[in-house]
């Protein structure tokens, strides 16, 4: 069986561009959640990143049975190759807890890769609540 459910931290967000490029043609179910993670900002490339941490991650989750559509235009767009040290994110299947539920599903995500994570270190910010959303407000 497919797994079609889907979390998104950052330009995949409602309303943000690539989620009216990718997303909303396909009028996915959207829930509020997070998952555990360590949010960095990439100054020079404008967008959020995820690797393993303790803290949360917020964001939404997209349930849909066109996903097995969506998720090949996501890794290309990721440059994702399947093969960690070749891609530029990874997408992986992680625990994502619904906020308004509590419940804890699996979903895709797209990931920094670990063997980048020291060049991440250096030159991302650190997003330290996980919220992009709240995030890009305060830039403006």
């Amino acid at each position: 069986m497919y797994l079609n459910n889907f979390f998104v931290f950052g330009t995949l967000l409602p309303g943000l561009n690539n989620y009216n490029y990718f997303i909303k043609k396909y009028n996915p179910n959207i829930y509020n959640a997070r998952t555990k993670g360590i949010m960095y900002y990439l100054p020079e490339d404008g967008y959020p990143v995820v690797i393993d941490g303790e803290r949360y991650i917020k964001g939404v989750l997209y349930n849909t049975e066109e996903l097995p559509v969506i998720l090949p235009e996501i890794d290309e767009i990721h440059k994702y190759t399947d093969i960690e040290t070749q891609s530029h994110l990874i997408r992986e299947i992680r625990d994502v807890e619904i906020i308004d539920t509590g419940e804890t599903i699996k979903a895709h995500l797209y990931m920094w890769p670990p063997s980048k994570r020291q060049w991440l270190k250096k030159n991302g910010v650190i997003i330290s609540d996980g919220d992009w959303t709240r995030f890009l407000k305060e830039q403006t």
